[in-house]
């Protein structure tokens, strides 16, 4: 799996962002979409290149994006607005150094035959920089459109990965998926190099089951001692189903506060902290045993312009190699 030691070193933690870049969700942002009259949930992503940039620049190890099909009022949130899979070509062409994860492409609403051929198109043109997390998906107003029944999720999740992987194999024989095909039929291109896969929380399957298939595990935010036990359980599901250390991913809903010395305050999936002590909060998750940090930044009360280059003077240093 080239390029993955950028995101898992055993017993330290790398930092990422997290799409979309805005900060829609803080105080200025929200008064800012209120005067654009964008609903709540759908973010400015105008100056998106400008920041994503600025962070492959930096030296983040990755960025992630996920994927909402259809804005729905009920949840309120677009995510970066963008197709998940034509963004990510984008980006490969925009970046140079920095990952792209997504966390996480709704997989039963995929065409596995397709969705095997987009991502190894986009591992070949982002030179093996691909991190592939699926999700089970969890908005019941999408699955009717795809003609999908709800419930068939979880057993979906298992088929669509179990064809994707048949078809990325060099000698692939995917007549033994499809009896009516002829000996022969492949997909290409075929990836690189093996892409890895990260699963999103559990997406109907056992923690062993994600031990055993997939290379990491994207769980959601977390106190740091909640994390200590979800962690542990991980690294027990790995022990138990015989597998080599894999990295334990989550991510944090970032309010980088104006005011640089402000202490820790938490809110759900995160808290507002200054920048000099951002470092010590996420030290915290270090030794609970998380391998990557994805921020999430919008609701930041500094300007994602500031808030990124603050993180990487200040705390990147800290973290990545």
């Amino acid at each position: 799996m080239k390029n993955f030691d950028k995101l898992y070193t055993p017993g330290k933690m790398t930092l990422g962002i997290e799409f979309p870049l805005d900060n829609d969700w803080s105080l200025e942002g929200d008064k800012k979409r209120k005067e654009d009259g964008r609903p709540f949930g759908v973010p400015d992503i105008s100056k998106h290149l400008q920041y994503v940039k600025q962070i492959d620049k930096a030296g983040f190890a990755a960025v992630w994006i996920r994927e909402v099909p259809v804005y729905d009022p009920n949840f309120g949130d677009g995510a970066q607005l963008f197709d998940t899979l034509s963004y990510l070509g984008y980006l490969s062409a925009a970046t140079k150094n920095v990952l792209l994860g997504t966390a996480a492409i709704v997989s039963p609403l995929h065409q596995p035959i397709k969705l095997a051929k987009a991502t190894a198109t986009i591992e070949h043109l982002s030179d093996s920089r691909l991190i592939l997390g699926l999700g089970l998906g969890d908005r019941p107003v999408e699955f009717p459109m795809y003609g999908i029944d709800y419930q068939d999720r979880p057993k979906l999740f298992r088929d669509h990965l179990n064809i994707m992987q048949e078809a990325w194999k060099t000698n692939s024989d995917l007549s033994t998926i499809y009896p009516f095909l002829n000996k022969g039929v492949a997909v290409y291109p075929k990836p690189k190099h093996q892409i890895p896969l990260v699963v999103a929380g559990h997406s109907g399957q056992s923690l062993e089951w994600i031990a055993k298939n997939a290379n990491g595990w994207f769980n959601y935010p977390r106190t740091p001692e909640e994390t200590y036990l979800n962690r542990k359980r991980w690294c027990e599901a790995l022990y138990d189903t015989d597998q080599a250390c894999k990295p334990y991913i989550s991510a944090f809903h970032l309010n980088l506060l104006q005011d640089d010395n402000a202490t820790f305050k938490p809110h759900r999936f995160g808290g507002a902290i200054g920048i000099n002590h951002l470092t010590e909060l996420l030290k915290a998750y270090e030794e609970a045993g998380v391998n990557h940090m994805a921020l999430h930044l919008r609701k930041s009360d500094t300007p994602l312009d500031e808030a990124i280059n603050k993180i990487s003077d200040i705390v990147l240093p800290n973290f990545n190699s």
